[in-house]
This record gives structure tokens, C-alpha cells and sequence, in this order.
């Protein structure tokens, strides 16, 4: 298998486990990469605010693909190391406006690194605090015109009722998902996003900023979610724990899960060895 120059890697389940920390293997594995040369950052569904701490841990100074694909940006708190942002459009936001405005589930709308939001149920909102941080409560009028993401979260019945709702406007430039959360079951969530932004959008613009061709990126993920931005790579590998979609699109699968340092095997056999 050829060695990468760069490697992409999804956080939760993948290279994070279940208690949210890096294994000491991991963190030497990466460490051991990058003293190579080997350019390392993430893509994952959180915010980079929600990420900032595993970037300075393992002291990633790239920019990272964050908020499914929606936005790759670095580590600074302003604005100014955006790469790539597809935000929601403008007239299609005001669309379906009103029916995220009466939703009963709570909302995030966010834009860049920022949160706003209403309905905000703390339990909710603590729950969201791995991927959406720092929500500022406001009234709906007040929200971005242009987010990046809009997540709608809660009980089942009031987050699909606002699914529904988008889907019977069925604005365009819009792609949706409506699921249930693994972690926090029975709550659900309902995600909008640019049409066609997704991991592997981002991967793709960020492959480009760099100037790194695809068969010498690597990309390391575990859910559905992540087959995207396996598109986007010549060398694809996963974790033990991963979804059978994912183990079936990998180059190298790891017989071991996030909770037993998956990644710094795959490091290890692929790029160290």
C-alpha cells in the first residue's frame, strides 16, 4: 500500500473513544507521522470550537473539514482561516424559515463557528455540547440569513414534525437528514446543510488548498457519514468498530476499535511501517 502525504481523520468513533480521549498509543502514532512529514487533521460533524481541543492536543496547525463538510477552517477564533464554507443558501433558508422559526424541538442555527438558537432545553443543549457549543439565545428573526448548518434536536416527535414541515416546502438547494442520535437515543436530530455539502466536499477543497492529489490522501472514518469523503481518497482505511458500508469501501481495516487505538494501528501499518 502506497504511503500517503495526507491523512484525514474523523473524531468521534473513530479516533476518539467512547469516554471522549485520545489513547497515549494514538497520540504517539500520529506524533511519529507528522515527524515524517505526513500532513494530519480531521473531518467530523462538530464545530471547530467543539474540536479546538484535540487540534492543539495533538497540535494540528492545518485547517480542519468541520460540520460535515460545510466548512473547512483552522484553528483561529476569527474568520480569517476559512478555506471553504458552502453555506445554506440565503433563498432557501428564507423558504423554510418559518417552519424551523415554530419548531418545538430546540435549534441551532450556525454560522461559521458561531451558535444561535431558540427553544434551547439545557439537557438538549448540554447533549450538543460535543459538536454545537456556546449557543446564544435568540428570537428567530435574529438568526443568520446564511448559516452553515441548521440543527434541529430533541424528542422524536417534535424534531420529525419540523422534518415534515421542510419536507412538504421542499425548498431547493437544501439537503436534510432526519436520525436518531447513537450516544443519546431516543433523542433525534434533524440536520440541513447546502445541497451536495457534504465530508467528501470538504475533503475535496481541502486536497486542493493544499495541493495534494487524491491517491495520496488517506482518510480514516467509521459511519455512513463518512463514505463521502472516502470518494475523495486513494487510500482508505477503518476502525473495528466501523459501519459494514465503511469496512466495505477500506483499503485496511483495523482489527481494532476506537477504545483500543484503531487509529494508531492503522498509522502504524500503513505509514510508520
Amino acid at each position: 500500500m502506497r504511503k500517503p502525504e495526507l491523512v484525514i481523520i474523523d473524531l468521534d468513533g473513530t479516533l476518539l473513544r467512547g469516554d471522549q480521549t485520545v489513547g497515549e498509543r494514538t497520540l504517539e502514532a500520529i506524533a511519529r507521522a507528522r515527524d515524517r512529514g505526513v500532513m494530519i487533521t480531521f473531518a467530523t460533524g462538530r464545530m471547530v470550537s467543539a474540536s479546538r481541543k484535540y487540534l492543539r492536543l495533538l497540535g494540528i496547525d492545518l485547517p480542519m473539514v468541520a460540520l460535515n463538510g460545510a466548512l473547512v477552517k483552522g484553528d483561529r477564533e476569527d474568520e480569517s482561516d476559512v478555506v471553504y464554507h458552502a453555506p445554506v443558501p440565503g433563498d432557501s433558508f428564507r423558504a423554510m424559515f418559518d417552519a424551523i422559526a415554530r419548531s418545538r424541538a430546540t435549534v441551532s442555527v450556525v454560522k461559521i463557528d458561531r451558535t444561535f438558537g431558540w427553544n434551547v432545553n439545557p439537557e438538549i443543549s448540554k447533549k450538543l455540547s460535543a459538536w454545537i457549543v456556546n449557543i446564544t439565545e435568540v428570537e428567530p428573526e435574529y438568526a443568520p440569513s446564511e448559516p452553515t448548518i441548521v440543527m434541529v434536536a430533541g424528542d422524536e416527535e417534535p424534531v420529525r414534525e419540523t422534518y415534515e414541515a421542510v419536507k412538504n416546502i421542499n425548498p431547493e438547494g437544501i439537503d436534510y437528514f432526519i436520525f436518531p442520535s447513537i450516544r443519546y437515543y431516543p433523542m433525534w436530530y434533524l440536520e440541513i446543510r447546502g445541497k451536495g455539502v457534504h465530508k467528501g466536499s470538504g475533503v475535496r477543497a481541502l486536497r486542493e488548498k493544499l495541493g495534494v492529489p487524491r491517491e495520496k490522501t488517506m482518510v480514516i472514518g467509521d459511519f455512513v457519514n463518512d463514505l463521502p469523503m472516502f470518494e475523495e481518497a486513494g487510500i482508505r482505511a477503518a476502525v473495528a468498530n466501523a459501519h459494514q458500508d465503511i469496512i466495505d469501501m477500506s483499503d485496511y481495516v483495523s482489527p481494532y476499535s476506537c477504545d483500543q487505538d484503531g487509529v494508531a494501528d492503522i498509522i502504524e501499518k500503513v505509514i510508520l511501517r
